[in-house]
């Protein structure tokens, strides 16, 4: 499942550090993976599977000139060297909570430049170990 966040009233933390200048208009997408469930057929009757829970990935752009960029780029060198993960706090206005722990920073997309707006990067970040707070 995705859920697809304004991200003027989002706040996202990696290792303590709030993520600075998102790009104008980009979303904040959280994706559940795993977790699907499917009904199932076979000769003793119908079933239903449910495939375990997985973790998140999150996915944000922000302006070729935020401050951020350089702290994620060292956290993701950091993590090719061998280093640990991250721990990353999303926030969003309804105060829904996504915690990520031993979390990895994917290289970031190619620049998206052009039209009206300022030039952004979209970073990937997943984990398998998640937690999600105060939704119903």
């Amino acid at each position: 499942m995705r859920k697809v966040y304004n991200q003027k009233a989002t706040t996202i933390t990696v290792d303590g550090v709030t993520m600075q200048n998102y790009a104008e208009g980009a979303s904040v997408i959280v994706t559940y993976d795993g977790g699907e469930v499917q009904k199932t057929q076979g000769t003793d009757g119908a079933g239903v599977n449910i495939a375990t829970n997985q973790g998140l990935t999150l996915q944000f752009s922000l302006r070729e000139n935020s401050p951020s960029r350089s702290f994620l780029s060292s956290l993701r060198l950091r993590q090719e060297e061998g280093g640990d993960g991250v721990t990353v706090v999303v926030r969003t206005g309804v105060e829904v909570l996504h915690m990520m722990t031993d979390a990895y920073i994917s290289r970031p997309a190619p620049l998206n430049t052009g039209d009206k707006v300022q030039g952004a990067l979209q970073y990937t970040i997943i984990s398998a170990e998640e937690d999600t707070s105060n939704l119903d």
